[in-house]
């Protein structure tokens, strides 16, 4: 039976890393782009996802200014700009969903939008 060397199998595995390491992309999305050779799929669920995040911060802001209010008053500078930053959170991922749709939409069809967002 052959006996292999920590070191032979140390020199397998990085030849093989290295290996697996050259077959990726390197390439990073262009988030602004339309051009249906590109991932849009993935820029589109790169878009949703920041959506969720916004309204994830778009809700804790509403809940700060609820708890602010009960605190220190409706008149407060804390709960308005709670209030503030909800609203703005809540328009930014507005804004992601309608790219994220317009991305897909390009995924889906192939063809680049008329009117680019």
């Amino acid at each position: 039976m052959a006996h292999t060397s920590t070191a032979e199998v140390g020199w397998i595995m990085l030849v093989c890393l290295i290996a697996i390491g050259g077959c990726a992309s390197h390439e990073p999305l262009d988030m602004s782009s339309y051009d249906p050779s590109h991932d849009q799929k993935a820029i589109a669920g790169y878009y949703r996802d920041q959506a969720v995040a916004m309204r994830e911060k778009a809700d804790a802001q509403a809940t700060s200014a609820t708890r602010y209010e009960a605190i220190f008053g409706p008149e407060a500078g804390l709960v308005s700009g709670a209030r503030s930053l909800a609203r703005y959170y809540q328009q930014t991922a507005q804004e992601f969903e309608r790219l994220a749709e317009a991305h897909a939409s390009v995924g889906r069809t192939r063809r680049r939008p008329a009117a680019v967002p």
